[in-house]
């Protein structure tokens, strides 16, 4: 029957994905599931989800991530992991990795913030504190931008700014882009996405040495930036942090517990 021919190509393809991958997190299986089902037309959809008897990308997604098969041919990704606060599937069979589920990371971490709507959020921010932005070096496979801030009133006074999806792609750049030695006088600020739980600004704080450099956290569903580490020299900037101090007592409060359990 067509519908059934449908459904089974949707599993292969699933099936190759997850063979491919075999570590993923939630938010990137989700979205290769409601791919394939978009392959679908309307009607074929809707004949399948009568014969299933709910959504199917819901009933797809349970299939593949629990032991609730709605197909022999459905994928098998029911180990559940949570890492750096965020949740993955993995194959039962498969011994997974602590650089499989890096890379699965930093795979989600690119789909879900993208630099484009990044840099939206940081241009913003700094023409309200009064900036101009200047290219610099385009996007590195998609792990990071660079631009400059210049002030309007002394153009003396530039900021470069490094924007990454994630804080976990900083140390890949921090020696070679944020260390380097430069005769203009420049203040860098590294500028990264929230995150679902502190794990990964823990992480980056204890091993990690960026110099001089500043953090900022931006929010892009609300258009917001926070600092994280460091101060800016312009006042400007820091009457246009979202909430400064909220955000400085929550780093403070992760550094006292760091060092409680490193007692």
């Amino acid at each position: 029957m067509p519908e059934k021919k449908n459904l089974l190509k949707i599993f292969e393809d699933l099936s190759d994905y997850c063979q491919e991958h075999k570590v993923m997190s939630e938010g990137e299986l989700a979205l290769k599931i409601r791919e394939c089902v978009n392959s679908l037309g309307d009607a074929e959809r809707e004949e399948l989800e009568r014969k299933s008897g709910g959504n199917l990308e819901e009933l797809i997604f349970k299939s593949i991530t629990s032991e609730d098969k709605i197909s022999v041919f459905s994928p098998d990704m029911r180990t559940r992991i949570n890492y750096q606060g965020e949740i993955f599937y993995c194959l039962p069979a498969h011994r997974y990795m602590n650089d499989e589920l890096e890379e699965a990371f930093l795979r989600w971490a690119k789909i879900r913030s993208p630099l484009s709507a990044l840099k939206s959020v940081v241009k913003d921010f700094m023409a309200q504190s009064g900036y101009q932005i200047k290219k610099k070096n385009e996007k590195r496979e998609n792990e990071h931008l660079e631009i400059m801030a210049v002030k309007n009133k002394n153009k003396n006074r530039s900021i470069h700014i490094f924007i990454f999806p994630s804080i976990k792609f900083v140390p890949h750049f921090v020696e070679a882009a944020l260390l380097e030695n430069s005769e203009v006088r420049e203040e860098k600020v590294i500028v990264v996405p929230t995150e679902k739980t502190p794990a990964p600004f823990i992480s980056f704080v204890r091993e990690q040495n960026i110099g001089d450099a500043m953090v900022w956290v931006a929010d892009v569903e609300k258009k917001t930036i926070d600092p994280f580490i460091g101060n800016p020299e312009d006042e400007a900037i820091e009457n246009n942090f979202a909430n400064p101090e909220q955000a400085r007592r929550a780093v403070s409060v992760w550094m006292r517990k760091m060092h409680f359990l490193e007692l």
